[in-house]
């Protein structure tokens, strides 16, 4: 079984270490490992790693990019640079494939702000992996650990995968009653003018225009209010 840690070597700005940490916790990544001359961390790391701070807390500091990659089992530099050399260089669709297959640690190293990794760095690894983006120009470093953590996580390499909120809580997907419709009913024809009350096709149009929007207990709701605010009259109590 593997798993996957993220490296940052000699990350420039303090505010992108926190927004790396947020995105870990966002795709369900904890190991965070930072290649840096001084410690600890920038206080000002924390300002951005909105509910991430145990990440940054618990991240391990190295001198050099070869102790922080000692102990993993596979290598994946993320560079848009192309070197003369024989690491083999894939597209960020394809690295699922890859890691998959692997056992123990998969280091998913990213370089410096300012100039990214050096040749020297991208060599230590098993393979350099590009974002794919429409220009020339790469992407901000904490843009690049979300997007690559969100293809792994969309492929269901970390943790449980994606987790999606669409389910509403059961008063909003109920459907409305129709003692709901006849009650709205009532109060629209007892807030008509004479033009309009003495109709008898009135109350049973307002009933068809209600059925035929099929609404759900929570929208009945939320009309019932606006309508009794549009007369005037106090909002019913519970």
């Amino acid at each position: 079984m593997f798993q996957f840690s993220i490296i940052l070597v000699e990350p420039e700005h303090p505010h992108n270490i926190g927004f790396v940490a947020r995105s870990m916790r966002s795709n369900g990544l904890c190991d965070l490992r930072i290649v840096r001359k001084s410690k600890p961390l920038p206080k000002k790391c924390y300002d951005t790693a909105h509910s991430s701070a145990e990440i940054l807390d618990n991240a391990k500091l190295f001198t050099t990019l070869k102790e922080a990659i000692a102990d993993c089992s596979y290598t994946v530099a993320f560079s848009r640079r192309l070197f003369d050399s024989v690491v083999p260089h894939v597209s960020l669709p394809k690295l699922p494939s890859l890691c998959e297959a692997k056992d123990g640690i998969v280091a998913l190293v990213f370089g410096r702000e300012s100039c990214g990794l050096a040749f020297e760095e991208i060599e230590l690894c098993a393979v350099q992996c590009e974002i794919p983006v429409a220009g020339q120009m790469s992407i901000n470093l904490s843009h690049a650990v979300s997007v690559a953590s969100y293809e792994l996580c969309r492929s269901g390499l970390l943790g449980e995968g994606l987790a999606f909120r669409n389910k509403l809580p059961i008063t909003h997907r109920k459907a409305a009653t129709v003692e709901q419709f006849e009650s709205l009913e009532n109060f629209i024809v007892d807030n008509l003018t004479d033009r309009y009350r003495k109709h008898a096709w009135t109350k049973a149009s307002i009933r068809t225009w209600l059925q035929k929007l099929n609404p759900s207990q929570a929208e009945l709701s939320a009309v019932f209010g606006m309508l009794r605010d549009l007369a005037r009259k106090p909002a019913r109590g519970g």
